[in-house]
């Protein structure tokens, strides 16, 4: 396989917080995330480091080149649609920022670690495996989910979903937090622990067993969300859900036959605590303000009345 080209930029910011990190886990995790920088461009780190202060070096022939010449001489007026669309694209990226500062105040909180990812990193950082250069932890790949180690490392330092509402809502939550830092850098690229978690969410949201109403709604918006993102997955993942959701859809089918089903209830499933909802509908209503108050409620499993509470608070 081809390296691709070393990333100077994101490599130097790496580089400062592994000098600079408050904690030994912030410092750890920027060098296995150097490290993982560095082997992207088929280098060590030291290699790589090396090149930060070296002389620039010119740069190979754009295969692409001349290209915008050949299409507006066969589409004449080309040249002016692609940039009237780039500078449409850039117009709603920058009225977004603005959005997402009037949530957040700056641009540096949006990127701060939540202190879920906090805890994440530090309790994952015995974990780091530099030998792991895409996904940074011993023995762990994102599509197979967290090993037994990062999964007890995980559950002694957050409160990890135990059915697929939480599961969902957490996933939603990672989402809009992960929208809002792509749109003030486009080619963010996620920190170890953070992938982690998503790949943990993905996991409990393929494979959890919750045999309610509010379950199987849950799982159905996690299909919906798979249908329409921009990449597909493996098939095993895809065949797991499937199952649980077969499973669950039975259960719950022969407990209504049966008579045994009971009438959905607030305490269905564990109470998320009050700031954890208070930032969940914080998240959506950043990451999708168009969603009625209503529809947020229900994602969160709050009232119509906190999310408008806290939208007027937003909007103010």
């Amino acid at each position: 396989m081809m390296a691709s080209t070393l990333d100077m930029e994101k490599l130097r910011k790496v580089r400062a917080l592994m000098d600079g990190g408050k904690t030994p886990g912030e410092r750890a995790s920027a060098k296995a995330k150097a490290t993982a920088i560095a082997a992207r461009a088929g280098l060590t780190l030291k290699a790589a480091l090396s090149r930060l202060d070296a002389p620039a070096q010119p740069q190979p022939g754009n295969i692409f080149a001349g290209f915008d010449d050949w299409m507006e001489a066969k589409e004449p007026g080309w040249k002016a649609q692609q940039a009237t669309e780039r500078a449409q694209r850039e117009a709603e990226r920058l009225a977004r920022c603005r959005e997402l500062l009037a949530v957040y105040g700056s641009e540096d909180a949006v990127f701060a670690p939540t202190d879920l990812e906090a805890a994440l990193r530090d309790a994952l950082a015995p974990l780091a495996d530099e030998g792991n250069t895409l996904w940074g932890y011993r023995d762990f790949s994102f599509i197979a989910g967290p090993t037994p180690e990062m999964w007890q490392a995980m559950r002694a330092a957050v409160r990890v979903p135990e059915t697929v509402q939480e599961a969902w809502a957490a996933h939603v939550e990672y989402e809009a937090l992960a929208a809002a830092r792509y749109a003030f850098c486009p080619d963010y690229t996620p920190w170890e622990w953070e992938s982690a978690w998503c790949s943990a969410l993905e996991y409990l949201l393929d494979n959890l067993r919750t045999p309610t109403a509010k379950g199987i709604a849950a799982r159905l918006e996690w299909m919906e969300f798979l249908a329409n993102r921009d990449f597909a997955r493996g098939i095993d993942p895809d065949k797991a859900m499937i199952a649980a959701l077969k499973a669950d859809f039975a259960t719950f089918s022969a407990s209504i036959q049966s008579g045994h089903a009971q009438p959905a209830r607030q305490d269905e499933s564990p109470p998320q605590r009050s700031a954890d909802r208070a930032a969940a509908v914080r998240a959506m209503l950043a990451a999708e303000p168009g969603l009625s108050d209503r529809e947020i409620a229900r994602r969160v499993g709050c009232s119509p009345q906190t999310v408008g509470n806290w939208r007027r608070r937003m909007t103010a």
